[in-house]
């Protein structure tokens, strides 16, 4: 049986490129338009990943994300946050969150970013999952 991953973003072209990247991956994939959308969904349908974006109209990926934690269904759900601005205080917003991986659109490579999900949805700790390399030397830090 192959994992959910809900992707979450505003962004048509965007999302549909990240529902495409985890469909060939072997994930099943379902779109959302923005925190609201989601959550809803995940009512309806408890995925394995949430793969969201953090700037939406509605509900942001960080409400999304609150909401989420203060669930008890949906408390543990792995998430990766993906920003395309890749700001210090986003990152370090997410740094703080259970369960939570921060990575940049257009930075981090699709490999690195299946990698992540890959390993959040095998894990039984999800939340730590640090992948350090030359990012890192560039001044980035991946959660």
């Amino acid at each position: 049986m192959s994992k959910k991953v809900l992707v979450v973003d505003d962004d048509f072209g965007q999302r549909d490129l990240y529902l495409e990247l985890f469909r060939e991956a072997g994930f099943e994939v379902t779109p959302a338009n923005d925190g609201q959308d989601a959550w809803e969904k995940i009512q309806k349908d408890r995925p394995d990943l949430v793969f969201t974006g953090i700037l939406m109209p509605r509900m942001t990926g960080f409400e999304l994300v609150d909401k989420l934690r203060h669930n008890k269904t949906t408390e543990t759900i792995p998430i990766i946050i993906f920003s395309h601005l890749g700001r210090e205080e986003d990152r370090k917003k997410a740094l703080g969150l259970p369960f939570v991986a921060f990575m940049v659109k257009g930075y981090d490579r699709t490999t690195k970013i299946l990698k992540q999900a890959k390993d959040m949805v095998n894990s039984d700790h999800p939340g730590i999952n640090i992948l350090p390399d030359e990012d890192d030397r560039q001044g980035f830090t991946v959660i």
